[in-house]
């Protein structure tokens, strides 16, 4: 009996021992690579999906891990990188200026949030959606890129080790 507790003891020592070195450990160069999908019109997910985004930039900010940060806006979302509207097919949204926790609306909220992260966060605009919705680059706003096709974008991003977030 006392063999098999001994033996018991020396399985576990060995399995305690060896199990931080089959796990595997994140290095000093190693970038967090994270792209989120936009592709909704409700303002209550859009504001969900700032708050995220906001908790992710002051987490990788507080821990000084290097990481990038991709927005992809197409379909209905695009609505919320665009600085002019006329002639769209997204006349006049309501909840670019106001709303939001702080009442700054999603404009002002995704320009604080691009101010925080700096070169570490990217928001692209799909051009598919701006043809079908008659949207010419200038209608963007200027912080935004642009990208022929939204979803290969984020197909792209995701075989270059991006993890694939989207808001429900």
């Amino acid at each position: 009996m006392k063999l098999k507790k001994t033996l018991w003891a020396l399985m576990a020592l060995i399995m305690t021992a060896t199990l931080p070195a089959l796990a595997k450990e994140k290095k000093k160069d190693d970038v967090t690579k994270i792209v989120y999908q936009c592709d909704f019109p409700d303002v209550k997910r859009v504001h969900l999906m700032l708050n995220t985004l906001n908790n992710v930039v002051k987490h990788y900010q507080s821990t000084l891990e290097d990481y990038e940060l991709d927005i992809v806006a197409l379909g209905p979302c695009l609505q919320y990188v665009m600085k002019d509207f006329k002639g769209t097919g997204f006349e006049g949204k309501p909840y670019l200026d106001h709303g939001g926790p702080a009442g700054n609306g999603t404009r002002g909220r995704i320009k604080s949030l691009l101010m925080t992260a700096g070169d570490n966060m990217k928001i692209i605009a799909c051009q598919n959606t701006m043809k079908k919705k008659n949207v010419k680059a200038e209608q963007i706003e200027d912080f935004a890129e642009l990208t022929p096709a939204g979803i290969i974008k984020i197909i792209d991003l995701q075989h270059e080790g991006y993890a694939y977030i989207k808001i429900m």
